[in-house]
């Protein structure tokens, strides 16, 4: 029995450390948001002034070089999904912001209208999951402090694991070159230097997230906004918000919601509103596979609408 007991130990301790040896060695992560670290490595090393694009992957169509053209800014567009929260994103970005840079921050509706997906937002395992990856010191550390060891582990192995199958199929694959890459594999195949997508959206018919249900916005979970902006001043950055696009016959359909949402930032958001809701309002055609998803028509639009807006307000 003794013995028995003594082997489960030692194979406890050889996989604890084999575990150990994977999460230290650079990796890449099988997963679009593992896309994440990528973006990190730019908001580290692109020199100021920056402006910082935050929102969901409603951001990623986004004409980034167009935007640095015209402005002199060095864009990093952080944006990825929206279940990983704006919120939870700002966090990580903290840390790195420095004196000039401008934030552009945009919450699809569905984010901060739709109660069931805000729940899901800040309960979804797959955000946590890359969020950790993002700063994991911080994240251990918050979970010694709450005692969620188990979670810890859970969290900690399922991203080993991610790691470890990245590793074996470049090891089958001969890619020994981009065997230590961080990230998402083929990062640069996929994100430009910006870190917008380079592929557009496939179109579908009818467009996802349709049955979207909408209720009025609640300001406590609007909040950290301000907290956000206050932080970014001290950092003498800025702070600008927009409200995002929307199809012409959602927008209409939910117009008391999104009314009393851009009321509500209007009285109580301390940074710069660029726009109103109205203003990106598109037909249907703009549209690709989502109600939140530009295709290259309705990018072409909003892009440049975008600049006038940030051209008036910097």
């Amino acid at each position: 029995m003794i013995k028995l007991v003594i082997k489960i130990i030692a194979c406890a301790i050889l996989m604890a450390a084999t575990m150990a040896l994977i999460w230290t060695i650079p990796g890449t992560h099988p997963h679009d948001l593992a896309a994440l670290l990528n973006k990190k490595e730019m908001l580290i090393v692109k020199p100021s002034p920056r402006m910082i694009l935050v929102g969901g992957s409603s951001v990623l169509s986004m004409k980034s070089e167009l935007i640095s053209k015209e402005l002199r800014y060095n864009v990093i567009d952080m944006s990825s999904w929206g279940g990983m929260g704006t919120f939870e994103i700002l966090e990580e970005i903290k840390p790195y912001l420095k004196p000039a840079d401008v934030v552009l921050v945009t919450m699809e509706y569905g984010t901060i209208l739709d109660k069931k997906f805000y729940e899901y937002i800040h309960t979804n395992d797959e955000a946590k999951k890359f969020l950790f990856l993002m700063s994991p010191g911080r994240h251990i550390l918050d979970s010694l402090k709450k005692r969620e060891f188990f979670n810890l582990f859970k969290l900690m192995h399922e991203l080993v694991q991610m790691k470890t199958k990245s590793f074996l199929l470049k090891i089958v694959t001969f890619n020994f070159s981009h065997l230590f890459d961080i990230g998402f594999p083929g990062f640069k195949d996929e994100f430009n230097a910006n870190g917008d997508r380079i592929r557009p959206y496939m179109i579908f018919r009818p467009l996802g997230d349709s049955n979207t249900n909408f209720s009025y916005p609640e300001w406590e979970k609007l909040s950290f906004l301000n907290d956000f902006n206050d932080f970014a001043a001290k950092r003498q950055a800025r702070v600008l918000f927009y409200f995002s696009h929307f199809p012409e016959n959602k927008y209409k359909e939910n117009l008391p919601y999104i009314n009393a949402y851009y009321e509500m930032m209007k009285k109580n958001f301390r940074g710069t509103i660029l726009n109103k809701p109205s203003d990106f309002v598109y037909p249907e055609e703009y549209f690709a596979d989502t109600i939140y998803h530009l295709n290259e028509k309705g990018e072409s639009v909003r892009t440049p609408e975008m600049i006038q807006l940030l051209k008036r307000a910097l």
